[in-house]
């Protein structure tokens, strides 16, 4: 669930047309920066923007990858390490105006914390299996 956020990046890809969501992404990505107080998640999806950008025209691709940032992190809480298929991703607003709660679960292992922020540091493409 992702209580109306709105990543620009994401539905400038999109459009009209609703961005993945992220429960029926493969979260393959966590870096947790305690510097810059910030967590990023890595997703990949095949289900494919329909206003690519104009540097992916000449490539064969079927899969998006794109990283989600999120700043000014606290209350960070982490239990193991996210590798499970079966998931659930949920981002709702938090208990300050603009802030978010962030929070990844499964049946053993979980993330969560508060962010200031949010943001898609940036998107890839490429071709996944044979064509």
């Amino acid at each position: 669930m992702t209580d109306s956020i709105d990543w620009p990046e994401l539905r400038t890809l999109y459009g009209a047309t609703p961005v993945p969501d992220l429960n029926t992404c493969q979260f393959f990505y966590l870096h947790i920066d305690e510097r810059d107080t910030s967590v990023t998640f890595g997703f990949e999806t095949q289900q494919l923007p329909r206003h690519p950008k104009p540097e992916w025209a000449q490539k064969a691709y079927n899969t998006l990858r794109f990283w989600i940032e999120f700043t000014g992190v606290t209350d960070l809480r982490l239990q193991g390490v996210l590798a499970e298929a079966e998931r659930s991703v949920r981002i709702t607003g938090g208990d300050m105006p603009g802030s978010l709660r962030v929070s990844v679960l499964s049946s053993t292992r979980s993330i969560a914390f508060t962010a200031a922020a949010s943001r898609v540091s940036h998107t890839r493409v490429y071709l996944q299996g044979p064509v």
